[in-house]
């Protein structure tokens, strides 16, 4: 990690923060950030933002682990990091300006996967800090990839419930089973974006991510220009942010230049930041028009707290579970630190696999405790299926641990 960026960028952060809380008392919107009166929208805008940025970064993760991409160990704990601190973000956001932001059971739901998501960062940690013991090595790269088969569709369903439950009760306009995949789509764009940036700061570039990203950026031009001929309209200005400066990508030139990249990934975080403002405004130009230093404000805000606590857990990891020549439980410039799969190779019968035989009892488990949830509670559509992935990657979680357990025992009878 470099340091000495890591500074300047929160300083920066910190002065374009007290600049802009400055420019309150200039322009006069200082009441909008001190009284909590539920006009206000921009909150909204940005919790929405935070919310898919605290699911982008699993459900990237957790897609590049099922499809048996060879990425750093180091790429998969600080997309899971980032996910974590995005979501923190969104909570001291929801606290803050609770008038404008409402609380229903799709956040709560994503509330849930944010527990999961720390199982699985632990997970990786664990893995990475007991190098040395190799039987809990292979324990726990045995359910690393079902615990992302768990994951993945949860990340899925909550954000497809949470994108329905907006459409209900905040805007009609996008009710339809064509918003939810729109949102989904964002998320994954974003998780590819963020990757790119958090990257950076490690002095690493990964060209498959981002020969990955401008793929996503033709399916995601396709999207928005469908919702725009769909809807008779749409956030123009997040199209070229989100979808047509990104298309630079095609140049080397912009590719392989450090602040080419990193222009064109924070051009489509803004874009997607736009069409959040659009969905919540239903207006292509709402967030030019209304822009004034309350709203920068809690922009940098968002921005320097992510900073401090993504950037000083990651201090906090590399000082006390790594050494020196380790990048966050990476091995060597050549691994991923992954224990490598001897049977991969060999054909299993679907319900013979041995992920399969992983997960079974668990996601069992996970049903059963999801039918009981949802007998005594009343909101069971939203967050039963959430609180059954939880109960099942917890129990797969313990399985390393229950299975060195009888191991040792059986060594110390012998």
């Amino acid at each position: 990690m470099n340091n000495k960026v890591v500074t300047i960028v929160f300083i920066a952060l910190c002065l374009l923060l007290l600049l802009s809380v400055g420019g309150t008392f200039w322009d006069g919107s200082v009441d909008l950030l001190l009284h909590n009166g539920g006009n206000w929208k921009f909150p909204k805008t940005l919790f929405i933002f935070w919310m898919g940025m605290s699911q982008a970064g699993v459900l990237l993760s957790a897609f590049l682990l099922i499809m048996k991409v060879k990425i750093h160990r180091r790429t998969s704990l600080l997309l899971e990091l980032s996910s974590l601190c995005s979501l923190v973000v969104a909570i001291a956001l929801a606290m803050l300006y609770s008038n404008s932001i409402m609380i229903d059971s799709g956040v709560y739901s994503i509330g849930i996967v944010g527990f999961i998501s720390l199982l699985f960062f632990v997970t990786h940690l664990v893995a990475a800090d007991s190098a040395e013991d190799l039987a809990l090595c292979k324990e726990l790269a045995k359910i690393r990839r079902p615990l992302a088969w768990i994951i993945l569709p949860t990340v899925f369903w909550v954000v497809s419930s949470f994108a329905l439950g907006f459409a209900q009760f905040e805007n009609s306009v996008w009710q339809g089973s064509f918003f939810p995949v729109n949102v989904v789509a964002c998320v994954f764009y974003m998780g590819l974006a963020n990757s790119i940036i958090l990257l950076s700061f490690e002095n690493y570039y990964n060209r498959m991510i981002g020969r990955f990203l401008m793929l996503c950026s033709w399916f995601m031009s396709l999207l928005f220009l469908w919702l725009i001929l769909l809807k008779g309209g749409g956030s123009f200005a997040s199209f070229i942010f989100a979808c047509a400066i990104p298309q630079l990508l095609f140049f080397e030139v912009v590719r392989e230049n450090l602040w080419g990249r990193l222009l064109v990934v924070l051009s489509i975080l803004f874009g997607i930041l736009l069409k959040c403002d659009f969905v919540v405004n239903h207006n292509d130009y709402h967030f030019f028009a209304n822009a004034n230093f309350a709203n920068a404000s809690l922009m940098f805000a968002g921005g320097t707290l992510f900073v401090a606590l993504f950037f000083g857990v990651r201090f906090l990891l590399s000082r006390f579970f790594e050494n020196d020549e380790i990048l966050m439980g990476e091995e060597s410039g050549n691994s991923d630190g992954e224990v490598p799969d001897v049977e991969e190779k060999k054909y299993y019968s679907p319900f013979s696999a041995p992920e399969f035989k992983v997960v079974r009892l668990p996601v069992l488990c996970g049903v059963l405790a999801a039918v009981t949830y949802g007998y005594f509670s009343s909101d069971w559509i939203t967050l039963a299926g959430p609180f059954g992935a939880y109960v099942s990657c917890l129990l797969v979680c313990l399985q390393p641990f229950v299975h060195l357990g009888v191991k040792r025992r059986r060594g110390n009878r012998k």
